[in-house]
C-alpha cells in the first residue's frame, strides 16, 4: 500500500468525507461535509472511470443542494435573531430545531377550560360509571 496513487488518494479523501458526516451535530454542518465528499466522490468516479460512483454522486450532489437550502430558507423563516440583525455562530439554534418542533397545548387550557378536567375522554367516562357489584 505504499504505492498510493493520486487516484487512490482523492478516494480516500471522499471516503474520510463520508465518515465525517457521521459525526456532525448539526443538519447544516452534514449537507455541506455531503457536498464536499460528492464533489471528491464525483472526481474519484471521473478519474478512475467508475462509472456506478459517479453516477451516484451526481445524483446525490443536487440532492444534497436542495436539501441544505430547504434547510436554510426554514431557519431563515424561523430565526429570531433575524430580526434583531445579529447572526453568527452563537446565534444558531440547536440541531434539528427546525425542522423538528414540538406543539405545546395552549397556556389557557387549565381543568376547567379543557373539558373533562385535564383527563382523557375515556377516563372521564370510567370514573364517572359506578360499579354496581
Amino acid at each position: 500500500m505504499s504505492n498510493v496513487s493520486v487516484i487512490d488518494g482523492v478516494g480516500f479523501a471522499a471516503a474520510g468525507l463520508v465518515l465525517a458526516t457521521f459525526c456532525m451535530r448539526s443538519m447544516s454542518a452534514l449537507r455541506w461535509v455531503a457536498i464536499a465528499s460528492n464533489v471528491a466522490f464525483i472526481a474519484y468516479g471521473y478519474l478512475d472511470g467508475l462509472a456506478p460512483v459517479l453516477l451516484l454522486h451526481t445524483v446525490l450532489l443536487p440532492v444534497n443542494l436542495c436539501r441544505l437550502a430547504e434547510l436554510r430558507s426554514a431557519h431563515d423563516r424561523s430565526d429570531p435573531t433575524r430580526e434583531r440583525g445579529t447572526h453568527g455562530r452563537d446565534s444558531e439554534r440547536p440541531p434539528f430545531s427546525a425542522v423538528c418542533k414540538v406543539r405545546q397545548p395552549p397556556a389557557s387550557c387549565g381543568p376547567a377550560s379543557c373539558g373533562s378536567g385535564g383527563a382523557s375522554p375515556r377516563a372521564a367516562r370510567t370514573s364517572s360509571s359506578t360499579y354496581a357489584g
